[in-house]
């Protein structure tokens, strides 16, 4: 029915200098972190979602909050949470409540005291992040490795501090920065800047989508001129080596024509 409330219970638990965190011992700056990360995790990515209407209400226990909101709005988030404990997947439910799942796991495991809990009126609403949480984006697994080419234009190439080498792809005009090494670069005698060029990477794929991640330079492949020049000065080291014993090629041909 309209106006309706339910609700939700979330308890932020940590040890401060020996103490458990409690409403007396809880810092401003910790509680409205929590408050608000709580707040973004109830409206999530409900169009129009407001907590105008809500309550609010601090309890014993850690540092425990009992939200009351609308129905509705309980219900979303509570479904959510139900598909979070089934499947572990954050991609499973609303950006911004995986958002705040995710930022809170990563807390939780920087600091082991720390944990999180949702209680809701759900059976299977209740969830318990840790550091020993495994939530994770289910599109993580879609990730494989690949060695691949890029041709491209060289934009810009080098960095201090994190060598890199920025190629605009001649099939989609996409920017890809490619990681590299400074020996990497220093190696290319000619300048590779405004170039067209062919690279050898390393890389991580997605599989349905085929973007790529994680990209490091192999090797600038040669470009098929320089491959020219190389095998033709060969072919001519070659030909002085079969050649050695042969002071005049003039009589040499003669003598094959039987002249001489």
């Amino acid at each position: 029915m309209p106006g309706e409330l339910t609700e939700l219970e979330f308890s932020l638990e940590d040890v401060i200098g020996g103490r458990p965190l409690t409403l007396f011992t809880v810092d401003l700056p910790t509680l409205r972190g929590f408050l608000e990360e709580v707040e973004r995790l109830v409206k999530g990515d409900v169009p129009g979602a407001s907590l105008g209407d809500s309550r609010l209400r601090l309890e014993d226990g850690s540092v425990k909050l009992v939200a009351l909101v609308a129905h509705l709005l309980a219900a979303d988030v509570q479904s959510d949470l139900a598909k979070l404990n089934e499947k572990g997947d954050l991609d499973a439910i609303q950006p911004r409540r995986a958002e705040v799942i995710e930022q809170w796991q990563a807390r939780a495991r920087r600091f082991p005291s720390r944990a999180y809990s949702i209680q809701t009126s759900s059976t299977n609403g209740a969830v318990r992040i840790a550091n020993t949480s495994q939530f994770q984006h289910g599109s993580e697994n879609a990730w494989v490795s690949v060695e691949k080419y890029l041709a491209g234009k060289v934009v810009n190439a080098g960095g201090k501090q994190d060598p890199n080498v920025h190629l605009v792809l001649t099939d989609s005009g996409e920017t890809i920065r490619i990681s590299a090494t400074e020996q990497q670069l220093s190696a290319e005698k000619a300048n590779q800047l405004y170039k067209d060029v062919t690279l050898r990477v390393q890389a991580e794929q997605h599989i349905r989508t085929k973007a790529l991640r994680d990209v490091r330079l192999i090797q600038f492949v040669p470009q098929a001129t320089e491959a020219d020049e190389r095998t033709l000065a060969n072919l001519w080291q070659k030909g002085r080596e079969a050649w050695r014993d042969v002071t005049s090629a003039a009589d040499w041909v003669e003598s094959l024509r039987g002249n001489k």
